[in-house]
Order: C-alpha cells, then structure tokens, then sequence
C-alpha cells in the first residue's frame, strides 16, 4: 500500500524487532499427558517453563499463535523494576511490611532478569543505561521530586535534574526537568524471548504452535486441556497469557484489562545524531497520563517512539502518522524522518493496577503486568515454577486472589471514555507557554 510517512513503497506493519525473528513451521499438539501445559510463550510461559524442565518436569508450552507473537516480542524493550502504585500507596493498602517486600520484589527482578541473561548466554543486547522520567508539567516535576525522596528513604538511586541542565539527559525543550533510576535498562525484546526460547529447547521443553486452548475442564486431580488441534492431559496448568487472554480462559479474561499500546521505528539514521537527543541512551518515560515512552535502538540508529496515541483500535498506518507528529514535537530535529515500522500491542492491566501471582484449582497464573513487564513478569514465571516445585520463597505479590468487576466480561467499553478523561487532564495540566 503507499506509503506517505515513509517515503517508500510499503511501511512495515509489524514490530521493528521481527525484522531478525524465525517464525518456524507450525508445531503438532504432542499425545502426552505431561506433568504441567503452560499456557502461552511469552517471557512468563517460558520462565516458568524453562524452570520446570530444569528441575525434571515434563512441560509443554501451548501457543495460539507464531512462540512469542504477543506483548513478549511487540513491547518497547525496556527493563525496570518499578511498579505503577508508589510505596505510599503500597504501604496504605498492606502496610509497611508487605508493601516493602513488593517493592523489593520488584526491584529485584531486575537482578533475576540480568542473571537469566547471563546464565543462558543470551545475545539480546541488553545494557543498564537507566531511565529518564521526564515531566511533562512543573507540577510533574515537583512530583517526581517528591517521589525521589521517598526512593532515597528506601535506598534506591536516584537524583532529580533541573530543566536547565536536562540537555545532558535529553535533548527536548518541552519538558519540565526530570528523574533519572539507575536501575533500569533496555534489550533487544525479540532476542531476548528467542534466546529463552532456545534455553527451554535445550532444557526439554516441547511446544506447539497455533493452538488455541478452547477449554480448561478438571479431570480427577489433573486436568484436560481442550484445544484447537485436539485434546492434552496434564496434572498441573500454568495461565501464562496475560493481555491476550481470550474466552476459553473465561475467569482469567473478567480479571485483566488490556489496552493497546502503539510504536513506530525511524529510518536508519546517523547515531551521532540521535545520541545528541539522548546523550545518555537511558530509556525515556514521560509524565503524561497518555504518556510517550522511546529509545534508541540498541544499534543506535534509530529512534523507537512509542504512546497510547488512540484508545480505539486504529491502523497502524494511522498510529504511525499521530506517533511521527508527536516525535517531532518531542524532538523537532526528527521532523521529516521517515518511518519504517509501525506495529501495535496489547498491555494487561488489573482494576487495582498491581500484577497478580496465584492459584485456582490448581491452576497456577500470572497477569497484569501494567505496561512494566519484561523484568518482572520474566521473575513471575520463575516464583509460578518454584511455587509448584515447593522451593524457595513464596512471591509477594502472592497476597490476594486478583479481583473484577460486576458485568465486567474481557471487553474494556470503558477505556475509551477513561482515555478522554486522561487526555483532558494532559490539557489542563500543560503550561500554555511550553
């Protein structure tokens, strides 16, 4: 189709990362029965897999697509251990005990994801260059600061940067000044799911491919797993599927909201000039309630901008168009470049915004990742694996059976009507001098 953005024939319509990704043959449904079925092969479906199989389980992986085609492979690539609930809001809802394991736990999954790396000899290129939180309003900044000194009571790194000295940090004159965590990074996202992908494989993991899990049904103390391309037997289920949990997991589906996220990828451009737009290469994260979030690639020479450009469903062609305005007004130096790839993806987010750990008659589950997945739901898939093995320690995030709403069915009606309201709030809160 043409392509104005880009100025070349076609724009890529799927993520930037698929560009390296071997999709493969479609995979059989094996006979089985298998000790744990693990539904879905993003980050959480493979750690727990991988766990399990290196402690001598029998595991398969049920995928209803291509391994990995969901958010594991469609997100921005960006490492951090943050939560979106504050440690104030934490400690108001379970009290400073529990909400300092939370936090911790969360923190930490940093450290789990990097030693995975490591351990696994995974090429994704993941460096801990940091995050950036750029506030999008005085009043943000002020927030921000607040927020470090409550991260400085809790020991964690952090430090403020004034507006007049954010050119060191980022190279945008529409933000109020910022705060840079150190304990955050970026990666490859593809890679990194591939190079899981490979450390299951040598582990013994099987999978099968465009499989779609109609039904869970109990049988005895096991479990029957009816599927698109047959039935399996498994004494044990891991739901592993996150924002794209459809109705044959229907009490799973009731308890997340997903709502998309959108991403364009520029040309190929000289990397001295965009890493004069982001000296540090630190991942950055507005303040907006309709937030930008963007990178570098981790070659350098491109820009990644991401945001929630539409609440709707739209094209990506049109998706690409908003998000390529709204990069140039970041950044007016990318005003005219072109577009490549643009490609959209689902975040799970729960009604109380935290994620969930637990289990259902005997089915085992991790959701609601809320847009800060990588590291942490890459830990939540090792806690699920250790849980079933009766080993190590019991997550904190374990404390409560993930709540819905009444009438609430899978379908979020009302995320439009509260990304409107979100959109207002940017408005007024937004200097008319800025």
């Amino acid at each position: 189709m043409p392509n104005e953005i880009a100025g070349r024939p076609t724009l890529a319509q799927e993520p930037y990362w698929w560009d390296e990704r071997d999709r493969g043959a479609d995979q059989p449904l094996p006979a089985g029965p298998f000790d744990v079925v693990v539904i879905g092969s993003g980050y959480t479906g493979l750690c727990a897999a991988l766990r399990l199989a290196q402690a001598g389980t029998s595991v398969l992986v049920v995928e209803a697509g291509h391994l990995g085609e969901g958010g594991s492979t469609r997100n921005g690539g960006m490492v951090s251990g943050t939560l979106k609930v504050s440690h104030p809001s934490l400690t108001k809802a379970f009290g400073k005990q529990r909400a300092d394991a939370i936090f911790f736990e969360a923190q930490n999954s940093v450290l789990f994801l990097e030693k995975l790396i490591a351990d696994n000899q995974i090429d994704c290129s993941y460096k801990r260059h940091g995050m950036y939180f750029a506030a999008y309003a005085p009043g943000h900044y002020d927030d921000l600061a607040r927020e470090a000194e409550q991260l400085h009571a809790l020991g964690v790194e952090t430090r403020m940067v004034p507006r007049r000295d954010q050119q060191g940090e980022l190279n945008s004159q529409i933000y109020h000044g910022g705060r840079i965590t150190s304990f955050a990074g970026g990666l490859h996202p593809a890679r990194y799911h591939a190079g899981l992908v490979r450390a299951c494989r040598k582990a013994g993991v099987s999978f099968t491919t465009r499989c779609r899990v109609t039904k869970l049904e109990k049988h005895g103390v096991g479990h029957v797993l009816c599927t698109t391309k047959g039935r399996v037997m498994a004494d044990r289920v891991v739901v592993a599927t996150n924002a794209y949990t459809d109705g044959g997991l229907g009490w799973f589906r009731r308890r997340v909201i997903p709502i998309g996220s959108y991403i364009i990828a520029t040309e190929a451009l000289d990397p001295g000039r965009l890493k004069a737009l982001i000296p540090g290469e630190r991942m950055i994260q507005d303040t907006k309630r309709n937030l930008y979030y963007y990178r570098l690639s981790p070659d350098g020479t491109r820009m990644i901008f991401g945001g929630r450009t539409s609440f709707r469903p739209i094209s990506v062609v049109e998706s690409a168009r908003r998000l390529r305005s709204s990069m140039a007004e970041v950044f007016p130096d990318l005003r005219g470049v072109g577009v490549t790839h643009s490609w959209t993806g689902n975040v799970a987010f729960t009604f109380d915004s935290l994620p969930h750990l637990g289990a259902r008659d005997g089915i085992h589950y991790a959701l609601g990742c809320c847009g800060q997945g990588v590291a942490l739901m890459s830990h939540f898939g090792n806690c699920i694996a250790q849980e079933m093995l009766g080993v190590g320690e019991r997550s904190s995030f374990a404390f409560n059976q993930i709540k819905t709403v009444p009438g609430y069915t899978g379908n979020p009606w009302f995320v439009p009507i509260l990304g409107e309201y979100y959109r207002f709030r940017d408005w007024l809160e937004r200097p008319a001098n800025s």
